[in-house]
């Protein structure tokens, strides 16, 4: 279409970053699709008779909004847990318009404001908050809505995409005039660049180190390797682990249904007996609980001190094969002594990682939640 390498071709001169992003995408035609235009598997598709009714501003505008989406790998990133299309799409205008101020007076985007969300979250936040607030409405007319329905179209080519993601990376990194892009807009896309987390991963080999302490040494057991020359081992039928939950005030009820729900679904084989220490400056209560929950009642809302949940896990080692703690990591760092037991710090969210993990890996495993 004349309009779109039109500005283009302004971009050439003017925003050289869109500029070389939008040479890598294959411009299509797509009169059939519901929105104006989309990105996605590649190609930048848009509908003629929607931007038809539009002004040379307004066509800008969109397609500079899928622009900064594609720097942000939206599109490509494997799709959060429970998020239908309309729901990423909206969670994507969110992050953008969060850091883009511009767009969101425009009225080109609807930021978080407009479903009653705090700024600063990252998009998979976002995502399952909508997903959650959708899950709750009961109102047919309202999911049902034109606006929802162009949303889902926006995202029906979104698909997990490593090589695109890499593709992008690499454009990025040797990307060195970003033009009108605020300075905010532009870190963070250059932090999206950064290896995500697997969280799976980490809470595997915190089991897989869980099994491994839960072993004991005996002399009624030949060793695999030199028979009844050394000591063989046997696995307690059960571990036992120590949940920490910080609950000093920053830690919402949603995200401890979260973390109990990925609890959950690590041990779902039953085999693991867990205590739930509630913490903040001390220790409030330890309770054993017989099956994994996802609502608990949480005390305290004090100032935050890991040192006595360490004391009671290390006072305890015979007792316990590993630490879990959920927590914000916004307190002194803890002396931990020499113990053979795994501890796992999980952080609330992402950017609380980003702030604590050097200490963090120091003393074991972390993540974010």
């Amino acid at each position: 279409m004349d309009i779109l390498k039109e500005i283009s071709e302004q971009w050439f001169l003017t925003e050289p970053a869109f500029y070389s992003l939008f040479c890598l995408q294959e411009l299509r035609e797509n009169a059939a699709m519901e929105c104006p235009l989309r990105v996605g598997e590649g190609r930048i598709e848009y509908n003629p008779i929607l931007l038809a009714h539009k002004n040379f501003k307004e066509v800008e505008l969109l397609l500079r909004i899928e622009m900064i989406r594609l720097f942000l790998k939206h599109p490509y990133e494997r799709r959060p847990e429970g998020c239908n299309g309309d729901v990423i799409a909206r969670g994507s205008d969110c992050t953008i318009a969060d850091g883009y101020c511009l767009l969101k007076e425009a009225g080109a985007l609807k930021g978080p404001g407009a479903y009653h969300l705090p700024i600063g979250q990252c998009y998979e936040w976002y995502c399952k908050q909508l997903a959650q607030r959708d899950d709750d409405e009961q109102d047919d007319n309202r999911r049902n809505d034109q606006n929802r329905h162009e949303k889902s179209a926006q995202s029906e080519l979104w698909h997990d995409d490593s090589l695109r993601q890499t593709q992008i990376n690499e454009l990025i990194e040797r990307t060195t005039d970003w033009g009108s892009l605020p300075g905010d807009v532009v870190e963070q896309i250059k932090a999206s660049t950064r290896a995500r987390l697997n969280r799976s991963m980490v809470f595997q080999g915190f089991k897989s180190n869980l099994i491994s302490a839960s072993r004991e040494l005996t002399r009624m057991r030949p060793n695999r390797r030199t028979g009844f020359l050394q000591m063989g081992s046997r696995r307690r039928i059960e571990a036992h682990v120590l949940l920490a939950v910080d609950c000093s005030g920053s830690i919402d009820s949603d995200t401890l249904r979260d973390f109990f729900s990925t609890i959950n679904r690590l041990f779902r084989d039953g085999d693991v007996q867990i205590d739930v220490a509630q913490f903040d400056a001390t220790i409030l209560s330890v309770t054993p609980i017989d099956k994994i929950q996802t609502d608990i009642a949480v005390g305290g809302r004090g100032g935050t001190d890991f040192q006595p949940v360490i004391d009671l896990f290390v006072g305890q080692q015979r007792s316990y094969d590993g630490l879990i703690i959920l927590t914000d990591g916004d307190a002194p760092i803890p002396q931990v002594p020499p113990c053979h037991a795994p501890i796992l710090w999980v952080c609330k969210d992402e950017n609380a990682y980003r702030r604590h993990e050097n200490w963090m890996k120091r003393i074991g495993r972390c993540c974010p939640l």
